[in-house]
């Protein structure tokens, strides 16, 4: 393998899929049982891949745009969320949808609404039917 191959491989330009670090200052090769992670929540996965765990449906109520956060964390986390707005005033409820949009658009996930104020943000490959979100919506 060329140096200028390796320099592609590096940055992403070209293959990798046999690669295999000869160097002994890289350890072992990734994918080897040294190379396990464990992510900041407790859940460990190899290498680039994305971990894998329980996805699960988040249930909240908003009354302000300041507590957006609430919406933010369980999502970033992998768990589709319901969020209902029915005590929030119109203008904040809308800078809600908006935050819910870019967050979606962001991890290339869905937005459905569920009800009269009431939407659902679901992450990309996570299957939940319709049905099930109007089911915790009314937790």
């Amino acid at each position: 393998m060329t140096n200028v191959q390796k320099f592609k491989e590096f940055f992403g330009f070209g293959p990798a899929e046999d690669y295999v670090a000869e160097d002994e200052y890289y350890g072992s090769p990734r994918g080897g049982e040294d190379y396990k992670q464990e992510s900041r929540y407790g859940r460990s996965y190899s290498g680039y891949s994305q971990p894998r765990y329980e996805s699960s449906v988040v249930t909240v109520r908003l009354n302000s745009y300041q507590e957006a956060r609430q919406l933010g964390e369980p999502f970033r986390d992998g768990d589709a969320v319901v969020f209902d707005m029915t005590a929030m005033d119109t203008a904040d409820a809308r800078r809600i949808v908006d935050f819910a949009a870019g967050l979606v658009f962001n991890a290339r996930g869905t937005m459905e609404k569920v009800g009269r104020k009431t939407f659902a943000i679901i992450p990309e490959g996570m299957d939940i039917t319709v049905a099930d979100l109007e089911r915790a919506a009314r937790r």
